[in-house]
């Protein structure tokens, strides 16, 4: 009987001790990766959750190598994503990416700080709004704004100071469109025209980042960036922030030498063969048990799913019309103030579409706009509308 109360004893402070660690709020890494796959608040898997609901017509490849490594696989034409830091172009990478732009490719770069022979060749200069002394005092946040709506209605997107504050001060202006700036009125997002294509440059990639993507409206300054990218296959390099990610174990002279990494395999074919041959003879039956399934939530999901599910229907709406109009602004130079009989000849006229059905996806967005809330039958008939349209007929 003492035994078994200090097992008690034992086995009481086990259980206080998961209730306390189960209890306590999960500790999320701060480290800033970039990668498609981390989870926590500086990692970008919501972004790669997003991007397929913006290029549709394209698939999106990860790999971790240069530009000049993966010349050979790239499409024509196709575009090129960098997140990172630092973005330190070479002469190799900036010759390629300077050719590749120019037969016709796009290439998106988002970077704090742009230098090496890539910032020089595109006579690229970016200072910091802190360095600048400009902060108000108590003001801990910045807004971004994108520049190609009227400045009467751009809308704000707001992120802390410190991880927004870098900004373009010197560029070719020839050349150059600026797409979005901060509240300063300083660029943050810059279009460079190269021969057939453009490079599409920012200065704020921790606005791609998962902590902001679900944050208010933020996504839609991130869509409207990545849309600045034609609809195609997407190739998105993390060598310039994570590197190759090669393992660093000892085996790693092995596995990359052919002939020894045969050895290495057929070793342990062999003895893991000799294991189930003998686990046969000696051992009784184990019974398969089925793991528990995973009903947590992800700490990301797919934005459009997250909001569905919370039944916000006009406020998806809201966001699939604020995307429309932006899109109509930027490929068809058609102004979305007023919706009158100029604006449906001119949209019919540019995009393909008939008039009337021009009109009838317009007279239902104004008819939605006007409604408190819809349902989820209105929703898709919106949404099928809207895809319809974006289907570009010429």
């Amino acid at each position: 009987m003492k035994d078994w109360k200090y097992i008690m004893y034992v086995g009481g402070a086990l259980a206080l001790y998961v209730l306390v660690q189960l209890a306590s709020p999960k500790q999320f890494d701060w480290t800033i990766t970039f990668s498609h796959d981390d989870k926590n608040p500086y990692g970008a898997y919501a972004l790669y959750e997003l991007m397929p609901s913006i290029f549709e017509e394209g698939k999106i490849d990860h790999h971790f190598k240069t530009v000049y490594e993966i010349k050979e696989s790239l499409k024509e034409g196709q575009n090129i994503f960098i997140l990172t830091s630092d973005f330190e172009g070479d002469k190799p990478d900036t010759e390629f990416l300077l050719k590749h732009v120019e037969n016709g490719g796009n290439v998106l770069i988002s970077a704090m700080s742009f230098g090496g022979v890539f910032r020089d060749t595109l006579g690229l200069r970016l200072r910091d709004v802190v360095l600048d002394e400009i902060a108000e005092a108590g003001n801990d946040s910045l807004a971004l704004h994108l520049s190609n709506v009227s400045v009467d209605t751009a809308k704000g997107y707001y992120f802390a100071r410190g991880n927004v504050s870098s900004y373009f001060n010197q560029f070719d202006t020839l050349a150059t469109t600026v797409l979005a700036r901060n509240s300063y009125g300083y660029p943050v997002t810059i279009r460079v025209k190269r021969g057939r294509g453009s490079f599409i440059l920012n200065s704020t990639p921790l606005v791609f980042t998962n902590i902001y993507i679900l944050a208010n409206d933020n996504q839609e300054f991130i869509a409207s960036t990545l849309s600045a990218l034609p609809d195609r296959d997407v190739s998105w390099t993390e060598f310039y922030h994570l590197g190759r990610m090669e393992s660093g174990s000892p085996l790693r002279f092995v596995l990359t030498t052919e002939p020894l990494a045969w050895a290495y395999y057929l070793t342990i074919s062999a003895i893991l063969i000799f294991m189930l041959f003998e686990s046969k003879r000696k051992q009784r039956i184990i019974p398969v048990l089925k793991p528990l399934r995973n009903t947590s939530l992800e700490f990301v999901s797919t934005i459009g799913n997250l909001y569905f599910q919370h039944g916000d229907h006009k406020n998806i709406a809201e966001k699939k019309i604020a995307f429309l109009l932006d899109y109509i602004r930027a490929n068809y130079l058609v102004r979305t103030t007023h919706f009158d009989e100029e604006f449906y000849e001119n949209l019919s006229k540019k995009s393909g579409h008939a008039r009337e059905e021009v009109q009838s996806l317009f007279t239902m967005i104004v008819y939605v706009n006007s409604l408190k809330s819809i349902t989820a039958e209105q929703l898709v008939s919106l949404n099928k509308k809207i895809e319809r349209f974006l289907t570009v007929k010429h």
